[in-house]
């Protein structure tokens, strides 16, 4: 287990059908692509398995891990040092700098677990991971600037909107407008659930 806080687990993602098995039923939910891939790029088995496995077998820089809310796996994350990414993969970010900086993206594929806080409570956790364990000194997550809910519950989490990234993201057949959010190591403290 990579993380494990309370009702939350953060694990690794394995080179197991039930790990591709889940992330397909997730990548083809109408519902999850509207804000994660897009409704016109449906992930089938053989595609996860395609995308997913070099990352878990180490040959790409991306970390993919599978969170769970009491036992029951629910969505997805991975991160990355912006440091490991190419050249061009690291500019999409427009940082000065990517010494110590990781890049986080996830989201929960099972809707009923929406609106829940859940969101927030993984956040928090991936978030304390990266700065205490991996010793990052920024953490940066670029959701499209009209997927409120997610931009609520990053700044929630201690997220601040650092700069509009236009036509950042091919989404849906159009480039999509993100913001580049951000938090500092210096700026963490342990965010209010309230």
């Amino acid at each position: 287990m990579l993380i494990q806080q309370d009702e939350i687990a953060i694990r690794l993602m394995q080179d197991e059908m039930d790990d591709y098995e889940l992330m397909a039923r997730w990548l083809t939910d109408a519902q999850v692509l509207k804000f994660y891939e897009g409704r016109d790029n449906p992930f089938d088995l053989e595609r996860v398995i395609e995308t997913y496995k070099p990352m878990i077998r180490g040959d790409e820089p991306v970390v993919p891990c599978l969170f769970s809310y009491e036992n029951i796996p629910i969505g997805y994350l991975q991160y990355c040092a912006l440091n490991d990414l190419s050249q061009t993969d690291r500019q999409l970010y427009h940082l000065d700098q990517t010494d110590y900086v990781y890049a986080i993206d996830l989201f929960i594929g099972e809707t009923d677990y929406w609106n829940k806080g859940i969101g927030t409570k993984i956040l928090s956790a991936v978030i304390s991971y990266l700065f205490e364990q991996r010793e990052a000194d920024k953490i940066v997550i670029d959701p499209h600037v009209d997927n409120l809910r997610a931009i609520r519950c990053y700044e929630k989490c201690g997220f601040v909107k650092v700069k509009l990234l236009p036509a950042h993201e091919l989404h849906e057949g159009e480039y999509s407008d993100c913001w580049l959010m951000a938090i500092d190591r210096k700026n963490h403290c342990t965010p209010n659930f309230q």
